[in-house]
């Protein structure tokens, strides 16, 4: 390149915002991208959406929680383009009504970055829906209990056979699942065009109960088309559904080491069932 061009990136030293009487919609809002904000031993009741346009740590000290109680189908976090949420140390309840993350429902420009870990969530709608045409370069939930909520992960709403899918990397590691009655995790990649990488799916250390129950597909966890798998060193019991999984076995779909108790087989299939495209 030319001379001129410098490489390396610039450091980014941001600044730590501590939230102890803010509210935090305000906080959020003049933070700058690359802050921290550290939430405190207390509730913080939010009753509008947080916009996440940026790139924002989040972290609770011992206690803190972030009760939602807006309106019906919104979302405590909305995820916008460019925005990058890394959430740490923090309990998150909703009204069973509303939504913990989502994106906006069009004009998802840009990708999205989410990373929750050490959090409790606990009485959303949904943990995560993802909206058409949006899409995340990854999404990771570590450490964390979710429980009680009427859906779980949902990024199947591109659902056009087409090949295309929500977010390229989904991880979820050393998680607890309880009584999450559907889309528990739901990644799906419609169609068979080979020309799309396929999308990534990681879930390992895990511990699934009681959930899947108002599943309409019968699958605990739903991952159609997706090219690479791996499903390891977790416990899935109680779980009323027909399969835990259906493992594409043409692609790079794996299971090991998984212990079930009363709950449905992970299933290998060598071919997806097609879908009439006409």
């Amino acid at each position: 390149g030319p001379s001129w061009f410098d490489a390396t990136p610039a450091s980014v030293n941001g600044v730590k915002h501590m939230a102890e009487g803010q509210d935090l919609n305000a906080l959020i809002a003049k933070a700058a991208s690359g802050d921290t904000i550290v939430l405190v031993n207390k509730e913080y009741q939010v009753s509008n959406s947080l916009i996440i346009d940026k790139a924002l740590t989040i972290m609770g000290k011992s206690g803190a929680v972030v009760k939602y109680t807006g309106a019906e189908n919104t979302p405590l976090f909305e995820m916008r383009p460019r925005g990058d949420l890394d959430i740490d140390a923090v309990s998150l309840m909703g009204n069973g009504s509303n939504i913990l993350f989502a994106t906006l429902k069009k004009d998802m420009s840009s990708l999205y970055n989410l990373d929750v870990t050490n959090c409790t969530i606990s009485d959303f709608d949904y943990v995560l829906k993802a909206y058409k045409e949006s899409f995340a370069d990854h999404i990771s939930f570590v450490g964390t209990t979710i429980e009680n909520c009427n859906n779980g992960i949902e990024l199947s709403e591109e659902i056009n056979d087409k090949g295309d899918y929500n977010v390229e990397y989904l991880t979820i590691k050393n998680c607890t699942f309880t009584n999450v009655a559907q889309n528990v995790i739901d990644y799906y990649r419609g169609g068979y065009d080979e020309s799309t990488i396929g999308g990534n799916l990681s879930v390992v250390g895990c511990s699934f109960t009681g959930s899947g129950a108002k599943e309409k597909n019968g699958l605990l966890l739903n991952h159609r088309g997706i090219i690479n798998v791996n499903i390891a060193d977790n416990t899935f019991r109680n779980n009323r559904v027909k399969n835990i999984a259906i493992l594409w076995g043409a692609k790079n779909n794996t299971e090991t080491n998984n212990t079930v108790v009363n709950s449905g087989p992970i299933k290998v299939v060598e071919n997806l069932k097609q879908t009439l495209m006409y």
